[in-house]
């Protein structure tokens, strides 16, 4: 089935962020992982220990998402959890050695993807394209964030 065109920003903004997930998808499904899997292992090792929350703020999702995907990644073994010092219902989480192997083990079929979205881009976007859509990609966060 043909898609019908709109004009909606939004609409198409998730049009384009599907077929970018599914990109992803396929090149990390040789290494068992998801982009959103994948997203979280990065982000956590961006931040080294962290608990749900601040790991949901990094990655810009909510937090019932987020603790849906962690609990994936704890049962994989790719994440560990302890138990917070001030408070000890709060998880901190960080990745375990496995997690760490799994991140750096997919990082080149990742790399492969976000070539594919650049070479993409590259006929829509002046050089240095990667430079420019992460930019327009962040200063929308950051609108959307100041709401």
């Amino acid at each position: 089935m043909k898609q019908m065109f709109t004009d909606c920003y939004c609409t198409q903004l998730r049009r384009a962020s599907s077929a970018f997930t599914k990109l992803y998808d396929e090149a990390l499904r040789p290494q068992g992982l998801r982009i959103t899997q994948f997203s979280m292992l990065r982000g956590l090792a961006r931040l080294d220990k962290a608990t749900l929350t601040e790991l949901a703020d990094e990655l810009a999702l909510d937090r019932t998402t987020m603790s849906r995907g962690v609990k994936l990644l704890i049962d994989a073994g790719w994440v560990d959890v302890a138990a917070g010092q001030e408070d000890g219902r709060e998880r901190i989480l960080s990745l375990s050695g496995h997690g760490k192997k799994k991140l750096q083990d997919a990082l080149p079929a990742w790399s492969k993807a976000q070539a594919k979205v650049e070479a993409f881009m590259k006929h829509y976007i002046k050089p240095p394209t990667s430079k420019r859509l992460i930019d327009v990609l962040e200063s929308l966060q950051l609108k959307g964030d100041r709401r």
